[in-house]
């Protein structure tokens, strides 16, 4: 017997527009596959019923399970209970109790409840009414022909605690699942990644593998289709045959990133960091205290844009300004061991460089970068010329940096 797919289906005209992506779809496949189910179709509609009802029946008529998310608000674009009533032929009643829970609702958070919202107690005749605990669009579940049709709200937040907390119980897993995996690399571009592991790719199988790009880092995604808790035994042989290649280049697993592996091992070594930032603007710092503590080991930082603010703010010599310049290695090194001198802290980092598209020459045009690392034992700089247009080449910098100063932290710094 083949095991069951899934699609799911996202509704809504903003996510055909370009404003909107469809976030929801990646959560819910990751959520499917740990339940040994493939997400084999993934569906983006408008709020038009006649689309709307086209796209759902073309879903139950090649996947097992369909999920859908959008369109159960209270407003007149909100047409999805309208889509599956009529597809179905259920029709829609006025449920006494979702009515009351968002009555209630309403009256807990002092608001005035409209007369439309109403419609959001509307179910479809032996749909099963899953509870939003975020918000007043209930979920709604049916079982036509054998085959699971969900509706979920559209809103990422609501959508993924009603899935997890009552949706994903209702649904059977396969005797077989997905395990996945995702390794993550700094300082290697993609191409250097997929040489070195050139031969552990040729002997990857069983275990499905992508590898995939982003600014300053590459990542790899490992799946392996598992029977029952058992332990994904190729995931783990690639993940330390990687790891045994790679070395230092691999920073992490899964939802590590490189703030957080770097506030780890700032506190594993009790010591507090110090920032000087000019091409990234605050770019670092901002990634640094998304880390929850950060307080703990971050001293603070300056924003040191002009030659000025890096002489007052971060004690960068006004002559070596004139004769190096503000995007000179000597410089960045003087930011940083400014910044940790002012600040009190064992560790300084920072970065200086032409993000464009004005300044440079041709000497440093732009897209060069100066990073400068400065702690206990250890005066680092690295220079870099990156691709792409000035958000782009200023994110890059926040992560060369970011890499930098993990390679400090481990004493790995290399000439």
């Amino acid at each position: 017997m083949r095991a069951r797919r899934a699609e799911t289906i996202a509704i809504g005209s903003e996510l055909l527009g370009g404003e909107r992506v469809d976030t929801n779809g990646l959560f819910l496949s990751r959520c499917l596959e740990e339940k040994g189910i493939a997400v084999a179709f993934r569906t983006v509609v408008g709020d038009d019923p006649g689309e709307l009802r086209a796209v759902l029946a073309a879903a139950l008529a090649r996947a097992d399970v369909v999920i859908a998310t959008g369109g159960l608000g209270p407003t007149v674009d909100d047409l999805t209970r309208e889509a599956v009533s009529e597809l179905l032929g259920l029709p829609l009643a006025e449920d006494a109790q979702v009515l009351q829970v968002i009555e209630e609702r309403f009256r807990r958070y002092k608001f005035r409840m409209a007369d439309n919202n109403r419609r959001q107690a509307m179910v479809p005749r032996g749909a099963e009414v899953l509870p939003n605990p975020l918000g007043t669009a209930p979920g709604l579940l049916l079982r036509p022909e054998g085959k699971v049709l969900a509706l979920l709200p559209g809103v990422p937040a609501e959508m993924e605690r009603m899935t997890m907390e009552s949706l994903l119980p209702r649904i059977e897993a396969e005797p077989e699942r997905y395990a996945r995996r995702v390794l993550r690399i700094a300082g290697l571009g993609e191409s250097d990644v997929d040489r070195r592991l050139a031969a552990s790719y040729a002997g990857a199988a069983p275990v499905e593998w992508t590898i995939l790009a982003s600014p300053g880092q590459v990542e790899i995604h490992l799946r392996e289709r598992v029977r029952g808790p058992a332990e994904a035994a190729g995931i783990e042989r690639l993940d330390r045959e990687i790891a045994g290649i790679l070395g230092v280049h691999l920073f992490g697993r899964d939802g590590d990133t490189l703030e957080g592996v770097v506030a780890a091992l700032l506190v594993k070594r009790g010591e507090r960091l110090a920032i000087a930032e000019s091409i990234t603007g605050g770019g670092v710092a901002r990634r640094l205290t998304s880390v929850p503590g950060a307080s703990r080991w971050l001293a603070g930082g300056a924003v040191c844009y002009t030659d000025a603010a890096k002489v007052s703010l971060a004690a960068v010599d006004q002559d070596l300004l004139a004769s190096q310049g503000a995007v000179s290695a000597a410089v960045g090194v003087q930011m940083a061991e400014g910044i940790r001198r002012r600040l009190g802290a064992e560790w300084g980092l920072a970065t200086t460089g032409f993000a464009g598209p004005e300044g440079g020459g041709p000497a440093r045009p732009v897209g060069t970068v100066i990073l400068a690392l400065a702690g206990p034992g250890v005066s680092a700089t690295r220079e870099a010329l990156f691709p792409g247009q000035r958000g782009t080449i200023q994110d890059r910098a926040a992560q060369a940096a970011l890499d930098l100063l993990r390679r400090g932290l481990l004493g790995a710094i290399t000439s």
